[in-house]
């Protein structure tokens, strides 16, 4: 298929030096030239970008497309979601090849990469999520990060669920991982801690969200992430966390990056906005998601973390459910699904209370969601920058035009979205990927299927570079 020649006009385009104005070009999917294009006569699209921002495609590290909650199925597809991370300016998905059991990791991630190619319409790849734990899979380590599946994630939760992994198998992992140049992964919460409080609540019949919430205290996230960096120092291997919420999480990451462990953690979207009142509403099992949602305290120390550099992205991770599978016939925490929708809300939602109420600069907008991520996740330059011969990646945005958000105007395919009402600025106006406009001006202009498996490979000089 042919792409179209585009050229962007008169918008403020963010790059790593900061905040810049020149012309885009854009020619075989890819950033083909900056500087004034007036004279050029090839374009087959001239977009003007006046009053408007610029920025890399933002890429999610964490979603869950296509998966499940126990019997309970997410209400995204790799369509659907797809899709609504278009609109809200993503380019590039992470999604979770969860193992099942007896089956190789070669498989895990082909079989998904299947549903994937055909439904969505962005570019994706995924996380290895190891759950059988044999001498086998071990071996077959080095051959999925060759194959470009580089990043692994482990919980030290959810036994029930049969994906919960021990100390000593984490500790083998981290070192097999390490020899390849993988990147390892965790949801960071000590079972043992929750697990204990889940039993005594529901033996005291204290079944309510609140209690949800009581159930993980900072210390069982916190406990985890120290635990962790302790056994990936002597591994020594690279660690990334998942949707870290908490004040001392955030300062133990802190602690180990001063001392220059290769640690790095991302926190998501909600934990940036809501607090654990939600809970007390009367359809409070709406908002249960793991971790659960904390206190102010917590949400400002995040802020401070993106802004300093402890904290280097921030993801979504979508796991989206429509109000009957949060409500009905769930007179109990422990019975709820657990996850939020947020894949399309992360960039407005930034851009308002991280840009614009607290600050934080575009060139730090950029980082913790997109260019970081590519570096993290060897993607990097191909993705996550504006740069002659990256793919053509990029979002234009409108600083200045406020929405107000809901599920009736959203492409989430859930009937709730958990901040409704929140106003916001910077929605994408354009969005481009590989050289080809899916999103213009609300309107959705691409395909089904038209995304590409993206294989990767870390480059661990780049870590140097992420903050």
């Amino acid at each position: 298929m042919d792409l179209p020649v585009i050229i962007i006009k008169n918008g403020s385009v963010v790059t790593p030096a900061g905040l810049t104005k020149f012309d885009i070009l854009i020619e075989e999917g890819r950033f083909a030239g900056f500087g004034d294009f007036s004279e050029y006569r090839k374009a087959d699209f001239i977009i003007d970008a006046k009053d408007k921002i610029i920025i890399p495609g933002l890429i999610d590290p964490n979603v869950h497309f296509n998966g499940k909650w126990r019997d309970t199925p997410v209400v995204h597809d790799f369509y659907s979601g797809s899709v609504s991370a278009a609109y809200g300016g993503v380019t590039t998905i992470i999604d979770f090849a969860r193992q099942k059991k007896n089956e190789s990791l070669k498989n895990t991630v082909e079989e998904l990469t299947k549903k994937a190619k055909k439904g969505s319409v962005i570019d994706y790849s995924f996380h290895c999520v190891i759950t059988d734990i044999t001498a086998e899979v071990l071996n077959e380590i080095g051959s999925i990060i060759s194959y470009g599946v580089p990043s692994f994630k482990y919980f030290f939760i959810f036994h029930e669920d049969g994906i919960q992994v021990d100390n000593g198998a984490f500790y083998e992992i981290l070192k097999e991982t390490g020899k390849y140049g993988g990147i390892v992964g965790v949801h960071s919460e000590n079972y043992d801690i929750v697990k204990y409080n889940v039993r005594k609540f529901l033996k005291d019949g204290k079944t309510s969200a609140v209690y949800y919430a009581l159930s993980s205290p900072n210390i069982a996230e916190a406990e985890c992430a120290y635990r962790s960096i302790f056994l990936a120092n002597s591994a020594g291997t690279s660690l990334y966390f998942f949707h870290l919420s908490t004040k001392e999480a955030v300062e133990i990451v802190g602690s180990a990056k001063w001392m220059g462990y290769p640690i790095f953690a991302e926190t998501s979207i909600y934990y940036l906005v809501l607090t654990e009142d939600v809970y007390k509403r009367k359809d409070g099992m709406k908002w249960i998601c793991t971790p659960p949602l904390r206190k102010k305290l917590d949400i400002d120390s995040l802020w401070n973390g993106l802004n300093d550099g402890r904290i280097s992205v921030v993801s979504s991770d979508d796991m989206a459910f429509n109000s009957e599978d949060k409500l009905s016939n769930k007179d109990s925490f422990n019975l709820v699904p657990e996850g939020l929708p947020g894949v399309e809300v992360r960039l407005p939602i930034l851009f308002t209370e991280g840009v614009l109420k607290r600050k934080i600069s575009l060139k730090r907008l950029v980082e913790i969601t997109s260019t970081n991520v590519a570096k993290l996740f060897g993607m990097f330059p191909r993705k996550g920058i504006i740069s002659i011969r990256s793919d053509a990646d990029l979002v234009i945005l409108d600083p200045d035009k406020e929405v107000v958000l809901n599920s009736d105007s959203l492409h989430m395919k859930t009937d709730w979205c958990p901040v409704e009402g929140m106003r916001v600025k910077g929605l994408p106006e354009f969005v481009i990927s590989r050289g080809e406009i899916i999103v213009e001006k609300g309107k959705f202009c691409s395909k089904k299927g038209r995304g590409k498996f993206i294989r990767r490979k870390i480059k661990p000089e780049l870590r140097r570079e992420i903050v």
